[in-house]
């Protein structure tokens, strides 16, 4: 079952186009140890702090259009300081930072993550935090659900078939030292979570949980609509509260099965007015 959005409707064409789609690729940091094996490490040992290497995104109307090659990749390897300093990710922050400000909803997995990385390394540089948005988590919109696995990777292959591109420890540690190639080879994977993972997992899991959906609601809309989808519902009976006795209207979305009921019982004058929640 995967969301199908109705980008004909101005009104999901426009919400759809702030709706940010990222991730992020962080870098290594350098520890002085004594000896090898696990260990506990404290922040006095490290030479250096953690930085942002790689950020990809697009926006969901792109996605949806344009496909991969809608992915942006703003990189460290573009900054006029990455002969000197390969980590520094001052350039790549404040470019990201306007694309976060100008978001209503940012969508990632495990974003938590992400979002607490950026607004971190934003704090750490003194600037203002991206004006406030909704954030979206892949990773923990699955949590009613058990599965052997939630980690992308397996997502991807277990629900659409694709997978992230294989990487390993030298990757990360060929960046810290600079190389070109190594950081073309971590933006091309980076770009590949983001179209190939993190937005086909959302189209693919996003009517599960209706109550944690973005919410594609019109505002202005006189029709009952499923906020999954932004589309209408059909009327669908009624539901009877057990602990109350009290009878509520239900709606039902055709196209995705999702089932809501009214939020005023249908003694109340404000029954059937458009106010409904997912009954799940």
């Amino acid at each position: 079952m995967e969301v199908k959005l109705d980008y004909k409707d101005k009104f999901i064409k426009d919400t759809s186009k702030k709706i940010v789609f990222l991730d992020i690729e962080t870098s290594l940091v350098t520890a002085q140890v004594f000896r090898t094996g696990n260990q506990y490490v404290q922040a006095k040992q490290l030479k250096d702090t953690t930085k942002i290497l790689t950020v990809a995104y697009s926006n969901l109307y792109n996605l949806e259009k344009q496909g991969k090659k809608s992915v942006q990749i703003l990189s460290n390897r573009f900054s006029s300081t990455f002969k000197k300093d390969p980590h520094d990710d001052t350039e790549l922050l404040h470019k990201i930072w306007k694309v976060l400000d100008g978001a209503d909803v940012v969508v990632a997995h495990n974003a938590v993550f992400d979002k607490g990385w950026l607004h971190g390394r934003f704090l750490e540089l003194g600037l203002p935090l991206p004006s406030r948005y909704f954030l979206f988590c892949t990773y923990q919109n699955l949590r009613p659900f058990n599965m052997t696995s939630k980690k992308l990777d397996e997502l991807s292959q277990t629900l659409i078939g694709t997978a992230k591109l294989p990487t390993d420890f030298e990757l990360w540690a060929r960046c810290s030292r600079g190389e070109v190639a190594a950081f073309k080879e971590m933006e091309e994977y980076n770009i590949g979570d983001v179209y190939d993972t993190l937005f086909k997992v959302w189209k693919r899991t996003a009517a599960y949980n209706p109550i944690k959906a973005i919410d594609f609601t019109n505002p202005d809309s006189k029709d009952i609509v499923c906020k999954v989808d932004g589309q209408y519902l059909v009327e669908a009976g009624t539901y009877r509260n057990r602990a109350s006795g009290l009878y509520y209207l239900k709606y039902k979305n055709p196209r995705l099965g999702i089932e809501y009921i009214d939020r005023y019982n249908t003694n109340s004058k404000k029954a059937g007015t458009g106010f409904v929640r997912a009954h799940v």
